[in-house]
């Protein structure tokens, strides 16, 4: 059966707005920035392998994760909007907004997340080995050349070989779930809990059946055939709310470690950021209804 609209209750729609809040405050906050400062540790890191910025690496792991989220962000709190009108949250869809928000921005504070610029280096070439990786196995799906690519990723193993003799580039770095771990704990959150949030969004965007299980409140009603129950679905916004928390709290943690890193005055920008973000956001009086289906 498909499941029941039910309206979103107000305590999770102060935590969505929360979690808004965050998302455009970091996007407006990694707009301001370029390139890292002079001196600073990001420029280090840069200096020390030219080849392929750590820096510009980083940014593009919070750029992807920053898109994914704020696209949920402007679905669930428009700049503009009739106060009369329903919004109706695409329950599987937004899971997987915050996902993917969630695994990319974990990626950039993996390699942000670190004692010096020489470890930031170190995972910065381990990560572009994998991802060339992918790029060639992606390549090979479609019968398309590889060659260019695998000698990219050859002279990458050479360079990094010579910059930095102890780091082992073919090293893999943690996977999606891993890292999505370590993200967790490098905010002091549960990793355990984070784990099943992301599998069970994966479940959702793969349409895998067990979702339709976990991802629910069941009802179970008549019996219409020996063993055959029908059931009324209510989506769990409990899970959709603490995924989309845990994507917004890693995009914000993620953009103050490059600012800091880079060598910006990030406490003082992030506050510029959140109240321009807060000045524009709409009154609350009037807000459209949120009801899942």
């Amino acid at each position: 059966m498909q499941p029941e609209p039910t309206v979103v209750p107000d305590d999770h729609i102060d935590r969505w707005k929360v979690a808004v809040s965050q998302i455009r405050t970091s996007a407006v906050l990694l707009s301001r920035m370029i390139d890292p400062r002079p001196g600073s540790g990001l420029a280090v890191a840069d200096s020390l392998y030219p080849s392929e910025k750590a820096s510009a690496w980083a940014r593009s792991y919070l750029d992807a994760g920053c898109e994914h989220l704020n696209l949920w962000a402007d679905l669930v709190a428009p700049a503009e909007f009739d106060a009369n009108t329903v919004n109706n949250v695409a329950y599987r869809p937004y899971l997987l907004l915050a996902r993917a928000g969630l695994e990319s921005v974990a990626h950039g504070l993996w390699l942000l997340d670190v004692e010096d610029s020489a470890e930031c280096v170190g995972r910065h070439v381990r990560m572009m080995h994998r991802d060339i990786g992918y790029f060639i196995k992606a390549r090979r799906a479609g019968q398309l050349s590889v060659s260019k690519i695998e000698d990219q990723q050859k002279t990458l193993v050479d360079r990094a070989s010579e910059a930095l003799p102890t780091v082992t580039t073919t090293d893999k770095p943690p996977g999606y779930e891993n890292i999505v771990r370590y993200a967790a704990t490098a905010q002091e959150q549960d990793p355990d809990r984070w784990a099943y949030l992301w599998n069970l969004a994966s479940g959702a965007g793969h349409g895998q059946n067990w979702f339709s299980l976990e991802g629910y409140l069941l009802a179970v009603g008549d019996e219409y055939e020996p063993g055959y129950y029908r059931v009324a679905r209510r989506p769990d916004v409990e899970l959709l709310t603490e995924t989309v928390e845990a994507g917004a709290a890693t995009l914000r943690y993620a953009t103050l470690l490059w600012a800091g890193r880079a060598g910006y005055p990030y406490r003082e920008m992030y506050v510029q950021a959140m109240c321009e973000v807060i000045d524009r956001m709409p009154t609350i009086t009037g807000q459209p209804r949120s009801a899942e289906t």
